[in-house]
This record gives C-alpha cells, sequence and structure tokens, in this order.
C-alpha cells in the first residue's frame, strides 16, 4: 500500500502556524500587559471595553468640574471672610464714633476705603470666572461707579453657576454679589462715606446694619461650606466608581504578566515540538512505507 505525506505534511504546517500565530500573542501580551493591541483580539468583550472606557471619561470629566468647583468656593470663603473683619473693623470705629472716644474726623475716610475694599472683594477673579457674579462668569458683578443705596449696582446673573451630573441632575453653588447681606453693607458703608459729621442717629444706624451684615456674612460662609461638602461628595463618589470601573476594565483588557510570561514559554516549547516534527516529517521518504 503506497501512503502520502502531502496531507499529513499541510496538517502540521497549519498546526505549526497556529502555534506561532499564538505564541506572537503571547509575546505581546507579556510585553504589553494588555490582551490585545486592538478592540478586535478582545473578543466578544469589546463593546464592553469601550463602555467603560467613555464611563471613565464623563466620570474624569465631572470630577474635575467638581474640583474646579470647590476651589472656587474656597476662595469666595476666605473672600466672604475678609470683608466681614472689615465690617468688624468698621463697627469698632462707629462703636468709638458713638461714644466720642474715637477721631470722628478719620470715620468718612475709614467708610470709604472700606467701601472700596469690599466692592473690589466682591469683584475677585479667580481662575479666570468672576466668583460673585453667579453664571456671569466673565462679567464684573459691582459696578464701582454706581450708587450702592440698592441693588442696582449689581451687574451679574440672576442665577447661581452649576454643577452639572449625570443624568441631567445639577449642582447649583456660589453667591451673587446682591446678597442682603453685600447690599445691605455696601449701602451703609456708602451713606457713611457721603457724610463729613454723622449724627448719632445716623451712626447707630449703620452700626445696627453692619451688626446684622456680620450675622449675613456667617450664614454666606455656612452656605459655601455646605456646598463645598456637597461637591466633595461628588468628587469622592466619582473616584470611587474609577477605582470600580477601571477594575473591571482592566478585567476585560489587561494580563498577569506573569501568566503570560509562563504561557509564552508553553507555546515556546510546542512551537519548538511542532518544527521538530515538520523537520522530522520532510526527512521521511514515501519508499519507506512502499
Amino acid at each position: 500500500m503506497r501512503v502520502s505525506t502531502a496531507g499529513m505534511n499541510t496538517q502540521m504546517i497549519g498546526q505549526a502556524l497556529r502555534v506561532q500565530s499564538s505564541y506572537a500573542e503571547a509575546l505581546t501580551q507579556q510585553s504589553s500587559g494588555v490582551k490585545s493591541e486592538s478592540l478586535s483580539g478582545l473578543d466578544g468583550q469589546a463593546g464592553a471595553a469601550v463602555g467603560l472606557t467613555a464611563d471613565i471619561a464623563r466620570s474624569e470629566h465631572l470630577a474635575a468640574q467638581a474640583e474646579t468647583a470647590t476651589g472656587q468656593l474656597e476662595v469666595a470663603y476666605a473672600t466672604v471672610g475678609s470683608i466681614g473683619d472689615l465690617v468688624q473693623d468698621m463697627l469698632t470705629k462707629i462703636t468709638a464714633a458713638i461714644s466720642a472716644t474715637g477721631d470722628g474726623s478719620t470715620l468718612q475716610a475709614s467708610a470709604q476705603n472700606a467701601l472700596d475694599n469690599i466692592a473690589s472683594l466682591l469683584n475677585t477673579k479667580y481662575a479666570g470666572s468672576y466668583l460673585f457674579s453667579g453664571g456671569a462668569t466673565t462679567t464684573q458683578p459691582v459696578d464701582t461707579a454706581a450708587d450702592y443705596s440698592d441693588t442696582a449696582y449689581y451687574q451679574g446673573g440672576s442665577g447661581l453657576r452649576t454643577v452639572m451630573l449625570d443624568g441631567g441632575a445639577s449642582i447649583s453653588y456660589g453667591i451673587n454679589a446682591d446678597d442682603a447681606a453685600f447690599a445691605d453693607t455696601l449701602a451703609a458703608l456708602q451713606t457713611l462715606a457721603a457724610t463729613s459729621d454723622p449724627d448719632t442717629a445716623t451712626l447707630q444706624s449703620a452700626f445696627d446694619t453692619l451688626s446684622t451684615s456680620v450675622s449675613g456674612l456667617g450664614t454666606i460662609q455656612e452656605t459655601l461650606s455646605n456646598q463645598t461638602d456637597a461637591l466633595n461628595a461628588v468628587i469622592d463618589s466619582q473616584t470611587d466608581f474609577q477605582l470600580y470601573a477601571g477594575e473591571m476594565l482592566d478585567s476585560l483588557t489587561t494580563v498577569d504578566v506573569a501568566t503570560a510570561s509562563a504561557t509564552a514559554s508553553q507555546r515556546e516549547v510546542l512551537l519548538e515540538a511542532s518544527f521538530a516534527a515538520l523537520a522530522s516529517l520532510k526527512s521521511v521518504s514515501v519508499l519507506n512505507y512502499l
């Protein structure tokens, strides 16, 4: 009986090529740490990997927005504190003027100085954005040439700025320069700055207004602190999600390097065996089987 080695030879070559391909894949995984350099190599997990990658990117964007907002709130909180210090200083000066223990002639200049400084603080800009201008972040909120007797000085937006969350939800944050605590402070200081020799009634009225403003400024700082806590909670939740989603993505796309190295070694042995079998097959003559 005649025996042909052609079919066996073809089969052995096909097997060697498959082993060679799997060996090359194992080497790539060993060097890169990933299962495949393309999505097509992830078999049925490509869609899940793409979805997780997009979710992580959205989460990182949201967390970055929240971090920017918390930075703005921290500066706004400190700015309100500085305004409070100026108001407290004026209360001390007014008290001295009422009791005739202070120099009343300097009160007008002190009021003008405090007025200018507070208006400037309300126009604080941080990272290219006006902090007390609501959603109109590029508009200076206080017109320093305006009359402070009402809120016509305010040039900012009517609403607060927002951080958009998933599902169309949002968190509003910040405080606007037309808040009553700011408006009353500016109006009271303007009255004192316009009066060279205020009487007791004027001084007492300014004192009462500024005392109320101090309480209002404290409430503003509490509001800003609560907003910061809410945004930090968003950052924490997004960070947790990114860690969880990142682990899931890694499980789909990465390999354990040690395992990949062992697999590469095993497939190298198989490849060498396949080549050896091919070499042996080619050395066999069909005459040996006649």
